[in-house]
């Protein structure tokens, strides 16, 4: 998985739960291995003091330095072994963490160790805050301090290419398409062509169906009207709301909510 494909998972709408954050303590040629048994959450670590040893399950080895943060997803298989100093101790930060979507289905984060980015001061303090926050016992400010990572880590772009993360982080305002490609600095030709180049799909298709999907979630978990849910995300009217609706689920929203109840 590309950084890309990350950074639109981080930059939508997901839950997050499971969260153990600490400070570990190495000494010199200590080695951890999920080659038998794969992780079973998804983790990121900051290495503080000392450099570390990757190997995964093809025989590939590579080397992550202090200062990198590297995401260790679920499923995945490596050993590591750290390169403290003889006699002397490493440090890491480790925050262990379940991501699912909005239906609960949970979220792949593909298979593979993947460096992020070099630290550069700013996510240590967020790591550490994280740790003291878990020893603390406060799981609603452990997880507020977890979202602000993600948030460092995969910042949102107001003006990306085709404003996709802008989109997902606003999809339930009302859109116009030529203003998006004049942001872009496109024409609108361009613009939609380039967008369906990326998504494969149109910035209409796109957006509604963040909507829909956000629509399904609401039916599911709450007792709104149709007519409210429609108000807040935004459609042009109730009758389209209902036909963008079916389109996509095949079913009007009040039968898709009996359908789960």
């Amino acid at each position: 998985m590309d950084f890309q494909e990350l950074n639109r998972i981080f930059t939508t709408d997901f839950n997050l739960d499971a969260v153990l954050a600490i400070r570990q303590n190495w000494r010199a040629g200590d080695k951890y291995s999920c080659l038998e048994i794969p992780r079973r959450r998804h983790g990121l670590i900051l290495l503080l003091d000392c450099p570390a040893r990757y190997e995964l399950p093809d025989g590939q080895v590579f080397q992550a330095n202090p200062g990198d943060v590297m995401l260790l997803p679920l499923g995945a298989r490596y050993s590591v072994t750290m390169l403290a100093p003889p006699g002397k101790t490493g440090h890491s930060l480790l925050i262990n963490f379940r991501l699912s979507d909005t239906a609960g289905k949970r979220i792949s984060l593909g298979n593979q160790v993947v460096r992020l980015c070099q630290d550069r001061g700013k996510l240590q303090l967020l790591f550490s805050a994280a740790a003291e926050l878990y020893k603390s016992a406060i799981p609603a400010a452990l997880k507020a301090k977890v979202y602000a990572l993600f948030s460092a880590l995969f910042p949102v772009a107001q003006t990306d290419e085709c404003c996709i993360a802008y989109i997902n982080q606003h999809y339930t305002d009302q859109f116009h398409i030529p203003k998006l490609a004049q942001q872009c600095a496109m024409s609108e030709t361009a613009y939609r062509k380039r967008f369906r180049a990326i998504t494969g799909m149109s910035p209409v298709q796109y957006i509604n169906r963040l909507k829909i999907k956000k629509a399904c979630q609401m039916l599911r978990s709450g007792d709104m009207r149709p007519e409210d849910i429609c108000d807040f995300l935004n459609f042009y009217s109730l009758p389209y709301f209902y036909k963008v609706f079916r389109d996509y689920m095949d079913c009007t929203p009040n039968e898709y909510r009996n359908q789960r109840l």
